[in-house]
């Protein structure tokens, strides 16, 4: 990669760092493209050279966010094994938290990205395509076929499974002096 494409793409992950500081603390619609420019010194049409809109900007966040929830679908290989497979990935998202604190950054977005109603059309879908929940139901189906998941409705522990997991992001985010849960307890809300 020669330096100027080197300089832009770095340039480019400074936009979208500064956009995604913003869009979790003010929301979409408190943000502005020139709130994110100003907030490492670049004017407003510099930033139109990197992202032609703020829409398109958040939509690549949401696109980071999808590319990390990708480690989590399940395959046949994880529902034969659902407690192991969920612990493995538990301990990846805590290290991934605690080493590139973006990613909890990036949960939270998605968070918020599910729950706006008032977000442009492109963005709803966009969220909607992040989610996991219906892989996480089918998991905690599996390890309740199996006896090792507690007895109750998949949807609902599935819920409160992922809520927990949300909630460590925000604490993280939110209360950096608060260290991060051990693995174990979050597995403590699913096992008999």
């Amino acid at each position: 990669m020669n330096k100027r494409r080197e300089q832009k793409e770095i340039r480019r992950e400074q936009i979208l760092n500064a956009g995604l500081d913003l869009f979790i603390r003010n929301g979409y619609h408190g943000t502005t493209t020139k709130e994110i420019a100003d907030s490492f010194g670049i004017s407003q049409g510099l930033l139109f050279h990197y992202f032609a809109s703020k829409e398109e900007l958040y939509l690549e966040l949401l696109n980071r966010a999808k590319m990390g929830m990708a480690d989590v679908r399940v395959s046949e290989t994880e529902l034969g094994q659902p407690l192991e497979y969920l612990e493995t990935m538990v301990k990846r998202i805590l290290e991934s938290f605690e080493y590139f604190p973006i990613s909890a950054k990036l949960f939270m977005l998605v968070a918020q990205s599910q729950i706006g109603s008032n977000l442009p059309h492109s963005i709803q879908l966009a969220a909607k395509d992040v989610a996991a929940s219906k892989d996480f139901e089918v998991l905690v189906q599996a390890g309740q076929d199996k006896g090792v998941i507690r007895e109750g409705d998949p949807r609902a522990l599935s819920g409160c499974f992922f809520s927990a997991i949300q909630g460590v992001a925000q604490t993280y985010i939110c209360f950096s002096d608060i260290p991060l849960p051990k693995s174990n307890w979050l597995l403590d809300i699913l096992k008999k």
